[in-house]
């Protein structure tokens, strides 16, 4: 009963301070001093929160440039960003930025405003202003009026249509179909007809990271050339992930879709120490030539006639470049300035065509420069456009097959008649000399991959060897994308033909672009690197080839 009582009480008292306070607050009303001091103190009447003076002056410079921040944070992303463009360089970022970001953005924001203002105006109201969006005052329209309102209007019109270009066909894949191929082709339409058979050969060590890639391309390409055709060798030694395993179920998935194939995986042919197992230079090519003979040891048994033997390294490919290589070997360029919409161009060459390359990619240049030679045997450089000759040069870049003296460079289409044994050849087949494999090594030191294109120029002569820059494979998925796709884009190609190529012009005119040139192994301190004579001249006004048998290697 008595904490009732006090608990009432108290609940009195506070009431009773309550109306107490309600009172001073009234009085105190007509006290302008007191009014002014209570005010200062109310939680009710603090200030707003001030940002700190730098940032606060960072974010009146954002709004009063919204255009250049817009530029300069997207130019950001594309520069610094290398899980997805690798390593853009600082103008194209800046161009990308542009055209991608800024102009785009642009095009909405200057339609939104033309609706909301007639929407305002028609309402008599004024719209607020916010980032990159002004006011529909009368300071923009006059701005608005004294640009031109014709001039203006063309202007975000041309700014529209370029940027629906951009978003459709700008960033589009690079690579045609298969069937636009095949269709441009009269190389590959004549093998479609007669049920042409390939062989499609590949060696394999600690490729884990790129086989996903790998094994999903070359379904596709079998697809295309058709599953009944096509004969699969792969093989694998002594990998330290898991290499074996994904080739093991890669050729489960063959069996599944009745494809021929043979998987061999094989242990402890790398000898001691695995990392490396040559003992020299000549060691380890002798030690490759088997392995990729390994990979060709099925054309002996099966007693099988193939139109093309297809030779891939571990690399990140894309099916459609394989057909194009097909298509070079058979004499047909079906790359060139539109490589999405191909143009069939029959080649004037002396003789039959036997080998296509690609080029291969890696970092900022291209990685096989010891085997690839023009056709005058001269080393590239690893700047773009690669070659010596001007005509050369712009084989590049219009992605045009060229004549070479040797190459691999990561894939290879080959004529099947060389590699057969001579009942299997075709009776055009033109090939008198041995069943090719790839050679032991000479005394002097030099690539199982230059003495291939080398014996079989030897056999043929003429210009029997070519590359297709429009073909670029790579070693990793990062840097294939780069170049195969990004760097192939309809967008990027605009900023390549129009920025690009007079910056490259300007390098190799003042000597650079002989830089990242191969100078030899050991840049050049290994002096018992083969030399190779026989070359044609390219120096001569008449265009010269080689002849038969004029290949030779000495120190």
């Amino acid at each position: 009963m008595t904490d009732i009582d006090i608990g009432l009480d108290s609940h009195n008292r506070n009431r009773s301070h309550d109306k107490a306070d309600k009172h001073n607050e009234d009085s105190s009303s007509h006290d302008g001093h007191d009014n002014r001091t209570s005010k200062s103190y109310s939680p009710r009447h603090t200030g707003r929160l001030k940002a700190p003076p730098r940032i606060a002056f960072l974010l009146h410079h954002v709004r009063s440039h919204p255009e250049a921040y817009l530029v300069a944070f997207s130019t950001l992303y594309f520069r610094l960003f290398p899980i997805i463009f690798t390593h853009n360089s600082t103008p194209l970022s800046v161009y990308l930025a542009v055209v991608l970001v800024f102009i785009p953005v642009k095009v909405i924001l200057a339609a939104w405003r033309a609706y909301n203002s007639s929407s305002y105006a028609s309402k008599g109201r004024k719209r607020r202003g916010s980032f990159l969006l002004p006011s529909n005052g009368p300071s923009t329209t006059g701005r608005a009026k004294k640009g031109g309102g014709a001039a203006q209007s063309l202007l975000w019109l041309c700014g529209a249509l370029f940027s629906i270009w951009v978003y459709t066909t700008g960033i589009s894949s690079p690579f045609p179909t298969a069937a636009s191929i095949m269709a441009h082709s009269p190389t590959l339409q004549e093998q479609q007809a007669r049920n042409s058979s390939y062989f499609i050969a590949a060696s394999f060590w600690n490729n884990e990271d790129i086989l996903d890639s790998w094994t999903k391309q070359a379904l596709e390409l079998i697809d295309s050339l058709g599953r009944p055709n096509v004969y699969v060798s792969l093989t694998e030694n002594d990998s330290d992930d898991n290499t074996a395993s994904k080739l093991l179920h890669f050729g489960r998935e063959l069996t599944r879709r009745n494809i021929t194939h043979s998987v061999n995986i094989t242990t402890d042919l790398r000898g001691y120490p695995p990392e490396n197992p040559w003992h020299s230079i000549k060691h380890r090519m002798g030690y490759m030539a088997n392995l990729r003979n390994g990979a060709l040891e099925p054309l002996e048994r099966l007693n099988r006639r193939f139109a093309n033997v297809i030779i891939l390294n571990d690399i990140v490919f894309h099916h459609t470049d394989v057909l194009k290589l097909i298509a070079a070997v058979g004499g047909d360029d079906v790359g060139g300035p539109q490589a999405k919409y191909p143009m069939s161009r029959q080649m004037a060459k002396p003789g039959k065509r036997r080998m296509a390359c690609s080029i291969d990619m890696d970092g900022a240049t291209v990685y096989d420069t010891w085997v690839l030679r023009d056709r005058c045997g001269r080393p590239v450089s690893g700047f773009w456009p690669f070659f010596t000759s001007e005509e050369d040069k712009k084989a590049v870049r219009e992605n045009r097959v060229l004549e070479v003296g040797t190459c691999w460079n990561g894939l290879v289409v080959l004529d099947g008649d060389m590699l057969l044994d001579p009942p299997l050849r075709s009776k055009n087949a033109d090939w008198d000399a041995a069943t090719l494999r790839f050679q032991q090594p000479p005394e002097c030191i030099i690539s199982e991959c230059s003495l291939l294109p080398l014996a079989i120029t030897n056999v043929t002569g003429g210009a029997p060897v070519v590359m297709d820059p429009s073909v670029i494979v790579g070693y990793s998925i990062g840097w294939w994308r780069y170049y195969a796709v990004w760097m192939r884009m309809p967008v990027v190609r605009l900023w390549m033909n129009i920025f690009e190529q007079g910056y490259w012009n300007l390098w190799w005119k003042l000597g650079m672009g002989k830089g990242l040139r191969w100078a030899g192994l050991d840049n050049g301190k290994e002096k018992n690197e083969c030399i190779i004579t026989g070359w044609p001249r390219c120096e001569s006004e008449e265009r010269d080839y080689t002849v038969k048998g004029g290949i030779r290697l000495g120190k």
